[in-house]
Formats: structure tokens, sequence, C-alpha cells
């Protein structure tokens, strides 16, 4: 029984990591998994002054419960915030991922330009000619998902997804 609990522990926690590459399967969204999955994960790296890059992912919680994000690591970059406009002002803030990051059950998180996103600063190398970036993403029951962000750079190149909606635009 332990062995058996073991494997479906180990079947939960490395499902999410290999869905997130089959983010274009259309089965997807007609019958959505169960599980919390990451099915997309960008970062916009920009040449600009600030030297940070913006990350975009899209998470869908299938299962029956709240999940809130509390934290993402990358190997590319030592610093990892959430960034939010406020509607009213449109002024960005820095916030910890647990004030506003919750992904109700059954519902999906999909972080854009004009809402909320991932701050990454203090990189640990050169970007250049780098294609993707692993990012562990804990949430707040112990649950922890690793992914390759697709390094894009260009807002253009972000992918336009939303569960059971025409492709949108992410601006």
């Amino acid at each position: 029984m332990r062995m058996i609990a073991c494997a479906a522990t180990m079947f939960a926690t490395t499902l999410p990591a290999f869905a997130a590459g089959a983010s274009d399967d259309l089965s997807l969204h007609d019958n959505p998994p169960r599980a919390l999955l990451v099915e997309h994960a960008e970062l916009l790296v920009v040449d600009q002054p600030s030297g940070q890059t913006k990350g975009f992912l899209t998470i869908w919680n299938g299962t029956d419960g709240e999940m809130r994000l509390s934290s993402v690591a990358s190997e590319t970059f030592r610093s990892v915030s959430t960034l939010s406009s406020q509607p009213a002002d449109d002024v960005s803030q820095q916030r910890r991922f647990e004030d506003f990051v919750p992904i109700p059950a059954h519902a999906e998180l999909r972080m854009q330009p004009n809402g909320i996103r991932l701050l990454l600063g203090d990189p640990v190398s050169d970007m250049t000619g780098r294609q993707a970036d692993r990012l562990t993403l804990m949430f707040d029951d112990g649950t922890k998902l690793e992914v390759i962000a697709k390094i894009v750079s260009s807002r253009d190149e972000l992918v336009r997804h939303h569960h059971g909606q025409v492709e949108a635009d992410p601006g």
C-alpha cells in the first residue's frame, strides 16, 4: 500500500511538469484534467534599463479546492516576485504571492501584461542566447511544480490562450 501511495504521489508531482509542454493538446480544453498544472510558462526579456524580466504563467487548477501560489524560484534569476497593475490608477505594485494569487477550484489563473505577472531580476548569468528557464512553483499546501518557461523577446510572441474561449489578446 505504501508503494502505491508513493507512486501516486510521484505521478501527481511529475505530471504537471510534463503537461506544461502539452498545452497545445485540444483535449485539455474539452475535458480539463482534475489536477494542478501549468499550461503555459513564458518569460518576456526586453532590452530595457531596469534589466528586469516579466513572467507569464497559465495555471489550471482542476482540483476540488482553492490553491494559492506561494512562491516561484528560477534557475536564472535570484529574485522573483509578483507584480499587479491596479485598475483604478494603473500603478504597478509588487506584493507577496499569497496576497493575491489564489486559484479557485476548477479555474485558471492567466497572467498577462496588464494584470498579475511575475517580475524577475538579478540574473545569475547573461540571458543572451537562452531559450528557456526552469521555474519551480510552490503552493501553500506544499505542492511543487517544475516547469520550463520559454524565453521570448516581444509581447507579440506571448501565447494567447484562455480555457473555453477563442484565443485572446494577451495585452
